[in-house]
């Protein structure tokens, strides 16, 4: 591949200081050499962006180093670039910044979704350039000489045609990925997004928490990961996104690797990357992910450029994240930690590439997302408790699992999300009912003198007695009286439980977690399919709940039969 010579250049307003290393990193990864720079501090110039005896000067440099572009680290209006154009040697491209970016953007996208956003922030691009077009043309000034083009009117309709076209399929995508999200949380997992600035080391992160991937590729262990989670030092080497499983302890943790933020960029260009920034707007938790080895100037400007693209739409809880601390003094960390602690609260430094502080960064993550509850239920031993018990080992945290001396019980307990925790009471209650049913048809021989199960009637009295006894350790405030119970609404008996103890309990012995647990390999949110869609067991557990009202029901018609 051939490399062109380019010039980078920047015009900053008085008394700025020009800063031209993030545009030079960008030039290069975009594959262009960098010859020379060129830096102006003035007021914009309406004509020509900078000044003309500037541009005088850019256009000598351009014949001296032989550059086949410009590259300009400012946002050019379409009668600017023509104007600069028009001063340079023929056939030199005036490329400014945000071309420069969705040229990168282009040569990344490798994902049907990401292909469409690049298209739709490039026709956002064109359209005002097409318009200035018909607005020469209607005044009859040859929009044709000297580069702008011919001007032709359904250019400008079929531009508005096809954002609309591809709006609608990305809205389409968006819709599929956020119901998959739901699913996911459904199925026990919490999603946590890495967020941040371009080149900060989050794909380095991902590959370091992710259950299936080491920091370094392994093309004989993973070798369609080959464009995943990359770990390459330049910029946008994460275009789309990237989920994998995570493993912080006691949470099943989905993990996603989100496009890297730029300063600096047009409402337009981040709105047609919206779809992916869902992923961050829409997740549990968000880890912002900082380069500390940077001054800590470059530091703060990133952070700022980082929340205010967080803040619009994120409602999740942020945690800052300091990578790359094996750059990094340990004095000269504290110090920009303490430089940083507006921006920067209570901040987690670590190294990716080493592995330093991930312990730390693990329970920061448990600590921070949403709170999981315990739940005790009894359920009668039937291959559908069993069932029920092995969903439970795959979408929360199994505590203990012992069954009654009599053998005819399981006791199981547990700790969760509320979904799950209403989702499983719901299951066990449709269980108890069943047991219910069963008991009474089989047990014809065991009547009183009213006909009324006398064996079916003491077992299930006893059943429901323990239950009532555990809910109330949990949750004494739940101790009513018989009639408080059943007038309580379909809501309260959905209460869930608060977790007893602060600290984690104990994790389950390897063997039964592999007993009871799946390991799904990599998930990513463009190219997993509704069936790919991680569920350990395909069990339906969307029962009505019954509360304590309905239990009373079901005693009325065990006596009726």
């Amino acid at each position: 591949m051939t490399i062109s010579p380019v010039i980078v250049a920047q015009r900053v307003d008085p008394n700025a200081v020009a800063d031209l290393s993030e545009i030079a990193d960008l030039a290069r990864a975009a594959g262009y050499d960098v010859s020379n720079t060129l830096t102006q501090s003035r007021e914009e110039d309406a004509a020509y962006h900078f000044g003309e005896g500037k541009i005088e000067a850019l256009a000598r440099l351009v014949k001296q180093t032989d550059a086949e572009a410009v590259i300009v680290d400012n946002r050019l209006g379409p009668y600017q670039t023509y104007n600069i154009g028009g001063k340079l040697p023929t056939g030199v491209e005036v490329i400014d910044r945000f071309t420069l970016i969705l040229e990168i953007f282009g040569q990344r996208a490798n994902t049907r979704k990401a292909q469409l956003q690049v298209e739709l922030a490039e026709l956002r691009y064109e359209l005002p350039r097409v318009e200035a077009k018909s607005s020469l043309a209607k005044r009859d000034e040859r929009p044709g000489f000297m580069g702008l083009g011919e001007y032709d009117e359904s250019r400008e309709r079929d531009i508005k045609s096809q954002i609309s076209r591809i709006s609608q399929e990305l809205d389409a995508i968006a819709e599929k990925e956020q119901t998959r999200r739901e699913q996911r949380r459904e199925s026990g997992f919490d999603l946590v997004a890495l967020a941040g600035y371009t080149n900060a080391g989050k794909s380095t992160l991902l590959r370091r928490l992710a259950d299936d991937l080491d920091i370094t590729e392994n093309k004989n262990r993973h070798p369609d990961l080959e464009q995943t989670a990359e770990s390459e030092d330049r910029l946008f080497t994460t275009l789309g996104t990237t989920t994998r499983r995570a493993d912080t302890g006691r949470r099943d943790v989905l993990l996603t690797d989100t496009v890297g933020f730029v300063s600096d960029l047009p409402h337009w260009l981040v709105e047609s990357f919206e779809s992916t920034l869902d992923s961050v707007y829409r997740a549990d938790l968000v880890l912002l992910v900082v380069d500390a080895s940077e001054s800590i100037d470059a530091m703060r400007e990133k952070l700022i450029t980082s929340h205010d693209t967080l803040y619009e739409r994120n409602e999740a809880p942020i945690v800052t994240v300091l990578n790359k601390t094996d750059c990094v003094e340990e004095g000269e960390l504290d110090r920009k930690m303490q430089s940083l602690d507006a921006l920067a609260p209570n901040p987690v430094a670590v190294s990716g590439l080493t592995g330093e502080n991930i312990e730390q960064l693990t329970n920061r993550i448990e600590n921070e997302l949403p709170s999981w509850h315990d739940e005790r239920l009894l359920l009668p031993l039937s291959d559908d408790a069993m069932s029920l018990v092995s969903w439970l080992y795959n979408h929360g945290h199994v505590e203990n699992e012992e069954y009654t001396d009599t053998g005819d019980a399981v006791l199981i307990e547990f700790s969760a999300r509320s979904t799950i925790v209403k989702r499983a009471r719901a299951k066990a209650a449709e269980l108890e009912e069943s047991s219910s049913k069963g008991a009474s048809d089989e047990s014809a021989n065991t009547h009183d003198s009213n006909g009324v199960n006398t064996k079916t009637q003491a077992q299930l009295s006893e059943r429901r007695h323990d239950n009532e006894i555990m809910e109330s350790e949990s949750n004494p405030e739940r101790m009513d009286t018989a009639s408080d119970r059943e007038s309580t609404s379909y809501e309260e008996s959905d209460t869930t439980h608060q977790v007893a103890s602060d600290s984690p309990p104990d994790r389950m012995s390897d063997s039964t977690r592999e007993i009871h647990r799946n390991n799904p390999s990599q998930v990513t949110e463009d190219d997993v399919t509704q069936e790919d869609h991680i569920d350990a067991v395909d069990i339906d557990v969307n029962y009505p709940l019954m509360n304590e009202k309905n239990s009373s029901d079901t005693d009325t018609n065990s006596k009726a039969e």
